[in-house]
């Protein structure tokens, strides 16, 4: 009986110190396709440093910058898979996915970082949910929300001040069904390419230009190949810090619970980091010798009505309910 008693007990032993050493061994990738100097960049460093510290070491998170392991879409498919485990990801870029992945970067939803902390920051409201779900299909889940700034256009040919100017223009555009339609209504010649395909384009001429935030355009090294940039504010990207379910699986539900808060103080933080930003981004863009435009109050009519167009044409595609409940928000929050 006693030696019964110092088997079990000794079997115990094994099993609790064998979850103690899978405890001490929790390794899970992080990938993101913006540069590691940016403030997504620092955002996904410091994730992994608070994981490592909250945890007392138990959760190590290797991070991978600027599209190592791929663009969004293949980020997206990993998370999918459990291969990456975390990431900083753009779920516009992953619309091939699912058409509801892009239904938050809708031109014209947001005008002024006021209006963008009440639509994408506020209360749970009807774009948090549409992503939430969508990716929840996909066993991706929502562990925080980023900026990913006011979109703006550059190109490498002439001053774009009105729509017209945006005629054909080759352009490198977001992989979003909303934000391809809006630039071919706008008469441009609309290219899709991976995030980390761009700079090659535009050196090579195989696109005039590109739609991104002025902060990243400064940071990617984009204005290397341009000449002009306008500050066209045609669309407010949120993004996502993600988790993979399955990776997700096979930790505690206190890990998880802990990977959630970084989640959330680590996106709060980079809001307000890449705000802090874009002042300099344009000074360093205007010392590159690039000309800044910014678009009259009538060019600005003139890009909403194409937004109103995109509006209407895609409401089919996310539904009549989902798209009014939108115009409400949006009309509260104006």
């Amino acid at each position: 009986m006693k030696r019964r008693t110092r088997a079990l007990l000794a079997l115990g032993l094994t099993v609790l110190l064998g979850s103690h050493a899978l405890a001490q061994d929790v390794k899970m990738r992080l990938a993101h396709v913006f540069p590691e100097q940016s403030s997504v960049g620092a955002a996904a460093n410091k994730f992994a440093e608070l994981a490592a510290e909250r945890s007392n070491g138990r959760i190590q998170v290797a991070v991978f910058h600027a599209g190592q392991l791929g663009g969004d879409e293949a980020i997206g498919r990993e998370l999918v898979r459990g291969t990456i485990d975390l990431a900083l990801v753009n779920p516009n870029s992953m619309v091939g996915m699912d058409p509801m992945l892009d239904f938050h970067i809708l031109p014209y939803i947001a005008s002024s970082n006021e209006e963008a902390d009440r639509v994408f920051y506020g209360e749970e409201n009807i774009i948090h949910t549409t992503l939430k779900d969508a990716l929840a299909k996909h066993r991706i889940r929502v562990l925080g929300y980023f900026e990913n700034d006011f979109r703006a256009i550059s190109n490498s040919k002439h001053a774009v001040k009105t729509v017209d100017d945006l005629k054909g223009l080759k352009l490198r555009v977001v992989p979003s069904q909303s934000l391809r339609l809006f630039f071919q209504k706008a008469g441009a010649q609309v290219v899709t390419l991976p995030f980390p395909e761009i700079f090659t384009a535009l050196q090579q001429g195989t696109v005039d230009g590109q739609e991104n935030g002025v902060i990243l355009t400064h940071q990617a090294r984009f204005f290397e190949t341009q000449k002009f940039v306008t500050i066209s504010n045609h669309s407010y990207v949120m993004s996502t810090i993600a988790a993979s379910e399955r990776s997700l699986g096979k930790l505690s539900k206190d890990d998880q619970a802990l990977l959630a808060a970084i989640g959330q103080e680590v996106g709060q933080w980079q809001v307000q980091a890449n705000r802090a930003n874009v002042a300099g981004a344009l000074d360093e863009l205007r010392k590159a010798g690039l000309t800044i435009d910014e678009l009259s109050p009538e060019a600005v009519q003139g890009f909403r009505g194409l937004a109103e167009e995109v509006w209407l044409e895609l409401t089919p595609v996310y539904g009549k309910e989902r798209v009014d409940a939108l115009r409400a928000l949006v009309a509260k929050s104006s």
